[in-house]
């Protein structure tokens, strides 16, 4: 498409450049209505094609959507029962370390060389003492 020289608003247009001019706009015109109906006719045809796909896309996710719901609802006792281990573990004390051992007096008289002495409280007295000692731990535990 050709556009017509232009011209200084001054000077005017001669008769014969009007019609020109006014030929070449009514041209233009036609063109732009004939681009205006293949449009509205191509908008026609498009519609149900558009309408279909959207469609299909809506039910696709639609479908999607109640997969991950479904899969959440199934792995959401879980992640749950994860979470709450993790912050209890955080809030509780953490376990009291054992006590050291305490040198008895055979021990010491062992490591020294000294021959080791009978305990006053007479045989058996150590079992019981390590049967506390054991209910004591199982208590705290």
């Amino acid at each position: 498409m050709d556009l017509p020289p232009t011209q200084d608003p001054e000077e005017g247009l001669a008769g014969s450049e009007d019609i020109a001019l006014a030929g070449w706009l009514a041209e233009v015109e036609s063109r732009l209505a004939g681009i205006d109906a293949r449009l509205a006719v191509l908008e026609t045809s498009l519609r149900p094609a558009v309408a279909e796909e959207v469609q299909g896309a809506t039910a696709e996710l639609r479908r999607a959507m109640t997969e991950l719901g479904r899969r959440l609802v199934q792995d959401l006792p879980h992640e749950l029962a994860r979470h709450r281990d993790a912050i209890v573990a955080e809030l509780r004390p953490p376990a009291p370390s054992a006590p050291p051992a305490v040198a008895s007096d055979d021990d010491q008289a062992t490591e020294a060389g000294e021959p080791a002495t009978a305990s006053v409280a007479g045989p058996g007295a150590d079992d019981v003492d390590a049967g506390r000692r054991a209910t004591r731990r199982r208590r705290r535990g």
